[in-house]
């Protein structure tokens, strides 16, 4: 037996040695490969993926170079070129269409991921632009070149490279890549991978390389339907269960002032800002000289912008539906005002708010890019950012429209929400980067710039209207500058190392509040972000007895923090455990 297998491997030895065999199974794929580095780099956006075909360029063609240089040598040796075109079809292979499957399993699963916002025709969109792509780049060029080359190289070595960037995302994911990957993992996986389809091509095991593909694409689809079903079970529980709407009623307020909820994004409070060597005193002391009161111990039950604000606008735990449909336009805060008369604004420095879902605010920016061009972009960069935007003129726009709504007058009490995206948090890649901090630093400078210009805006156009100064949730500069209980290589922390910075850096927020009048001390009862609008509707309404829809003030999602958690303001799990989140050291 043993013999056999050496004997085999002797006269395969041989065979790649002769000219026919290194051009065909060899130098014309390396060269196609260039050709595909080359474009790739030129077509596809700026990310990581775009970074991997540039470097690769600097490798792939030399080396491609060299082995033609390589070629003529062994052609002086060998006077006959025998080329042993194995794969050189003369009609097309249909049973390369099924080895589509391999490339097309991750779009599969981004697609199953992001159901949430997208349509059916999206899903399809998407799906039909990377089969075509895919049927292009991988099966109809390999098969346009097959009588100079091997068919099965160039179709393996393509197959190969498609899967690579498509799969980008995932591999950024899990080695927590930012802007750029490690040439060290995409280039041992992109030669295994032709490898492996080659060898299984060139020695006529088609079958099992087919029925190898099959078994992912269905085996990866099947368990991503699976768990995206268990994550994603929707509320049954409809606006009608709501407290607060059945406190109110049908009742008229007392009054109806102007109210303006600007959020200015991962903006805390000056005691979690000290932690990171970071003094916002002065702004902090420019609101109290304007007559906000500053709510120093409130945090969010949520850990990020969807499910913080979609959590304060429904004054509940509960999304009732798709978590965007609080923050679109029609969450329980939305309803109630509008109900007695409130015209509503919706005003955001990115779509991320509305994707999936058509916004109900009766003025609202910007309007939402199609979730399908917007996937199909982060799958090309190589990388899934929550702040990809299809606008470079988003920012400029939004202060614009923001300037207009606050000063717009209406006949109606308006009640306006502008989501600004500065300070902003970290990439979120899983890694902090070295100057993290500093670039949060500096855009808490412009947050604080903007916040200063909105608050003249207002006071000098609607000096008796509730303004509300709110950041989310807090930056992610500590640990991982993400989620610390990712599981994930290198970003998972035990319970046991989070502390008090750890928690306040996810789940801390700011809020302050400029009060019409002075009597607001009977009903800013305020423990969590999410008691916001229970406060204000038992102002306008002068009834106390609303407190009672106060929303439980317990941390959800607290995978954010490896499993620790809050419960009414005191830490619970992790080194402090039992103490409060704030201290107080700089407490007003």
């Amino acid at each position: 037996m043993f013999s056999k297998i050496r004997r085999k491997l002797y006269l395969f030895f041989f065979e790649i040695i002769k000219p026919g065999f290194f051009l065909s199974e060899l130098l014309i794929p390396l060269s196609l490969l260039s050709t595909y580095l080359i474009l790739t780099s030129l077509l596809l956006p700026e990310g990581i993926n775009k970074v991997f075909v540039t470097k690769s360029i600097k490798l792939v063609v030399p080396a491609s170079f060299l082995l033609f240089i390589v070629y003529i040598l062994i052609l002086r040796i060998e006077t006959t070129c025998k080329k042993s075109l194995r794969s050189s079809k003369k009609t097309f292979p249909l049973y390369c269409i099924a080895l589509l499957l391999f490339p097309l399993t991750p779009i599969v699963q981004y697609i199953i991921s992001n159901l949430e916002i997208l349509s059916w025709f999206d899903a399809m969109a998407i799906l039909v632009f990377f089969v075509l792509v895919l049927s292009f780049a991988s099966l109809l060029i390999p098969y346009l070149l097959r009588k100079i080359s091997s068919f099965d190289a160039l179709v393996s070595l393509s197959l190969a490279f498609s899967f690579l960037l498509l799969t980008m995302p995932l591999l950024s994911k899990q080695f927590s890549w930012h802007d750029e990957g490690s040439l060290k993992i995409q280039l041992p996986l992109l030669a295994g991978l032709w490898l492996i389809l080659w060898s299984l091509l060139r020695f006529n095991m088609k079958n099992y390389l087919i029925f190898f593909v099959a078994t992912i694409f269905f085996s990866n689809t099947i368990n991503q339907i699976y768990t995206q079903t268990m994550s994603s079970t929707p509320s049954k529980r409809s606006y009608e269960d709501n407290t607060l709407i059945s406190l109110i009623d049908n009742r008229e307020p007392q009054a109806k002032p102007n109210i303006y909820l600007l959020i200015y994004d991962a903006y805390v409070i000056n005691e979690t800002l000290l932690s990171y060597g970071i003094d916002n005193k002065a702004q902090e002391q420019y609101l109290l000289n304007h007559n906000f009161k500053i709510y120093p111990f409130t945090y969010s039950i949520g850990p990020d912008s969807l499910s913080a604000m979609s959590r304060v606008l429904n004054v509940s735990t509960e999304y009732y539906g798709s978590i965007r449909r609080g923050v679109s336009g029609d969450g329980v805060v939305h309803t109630l005002l509008k109900k007695i008369g409130y015209e509503t604004y919706g005003l955001f420095f990115k779509d991320y708010f509305f994707r999936g879902i058509i916004p109900t605010y009766d003025v609202s920016y910007p309007n939402p890019s199609p979730s399908s061009v917007i996937l199909i972009i982060a799958i090309l960069e190589g990388k899934f950012r929550s702040d990809i935007n299809l606008d470079p003129a988003s920012r400029e726009n939004f202060l614009l429209k923001k300037n207009i709504a606050l000063t717009k007058y209406a006949s109606n009490p308006k009640f306006v929400y502008a989501h600004s995206g500065l300070p902003g948090h970290s990439q979120n890649s899983g890694r902090c980067l070295p100057e993290e901090i500093d670039i949060y630093k500096d855009n808490l400078i412009k947050a604080n710039h903007e916040m200063r210009t909105d608050i003249k805006i207002i006071l000098d156009n609607d000096p008796d209207s509730i303004v509300i100064i709110a950041g989310d949730h807090g930056p992610y500069l500590t640990k991982n500058c993400f989620q610390t209980g990712a599981r994930r290589a290198y970003s998972a922390y035990d319970i046991s190392d989070i502390s008090r910075q750890d928690i306040q850096d996810r789940f801390g927020t700011f809020l302050a509040i400029r009060w019409p009048s002075n009597n607001y001390n009977y009903y800013d009862d305020i423990t969590v972000l999410q008691d916001l609008f229970v406060c204000i509707f038992s102002y306008i309404y002068e009834d106390p007895l609303i407190l009672k829809s106060k929303v439980e003030p317990i941390s959800i999602d607290n995978f954010a923090i490896s499993g620790a958690k809050i419960v009414a303001g005191k830490i619970v799990g992790g080194i402090d455990d039992g103490e409060p989140l704030f201290l107080g050291d700089d407490a007003h």
